[in-house]
């Protein structure tokens, strides 16, 4: 059963000293699961977020490589 309750910062850190070796790494490798999947959703995130070209900007790219390939060939 897990409960959830508001913990001062210091009082968290008294408690982690107080914890064995073996429940130290259970709690670092908990910890360093949570860091991994923050860093996915992040990219993830900033990815799906990111700007997108409007049709009309998609447009004028094509015409400037049209004009451009045409440009080539002369």
């Amino acid at each position: 059963m897990h409960t959830q309750k508001d913990i001062q910062f210091d009082h968290l850190i008294s408690q982690v000293k107080r914890l064995s070796d073996v429940q130290r790494k259970i709690l670092k490798a908990e910890l360093d699961r949570l860091e991994a999947n923050s860093d996915d959703n992040s990219l993830e995130e900033f990815l799906l977020s990111a700007p997108t070209f409007s049709e009309n900007q998609i447009k004028t790219i094509e015409e400037t490589r049209k004009a451009i390939d045409q440009w080539r060939k002369n």
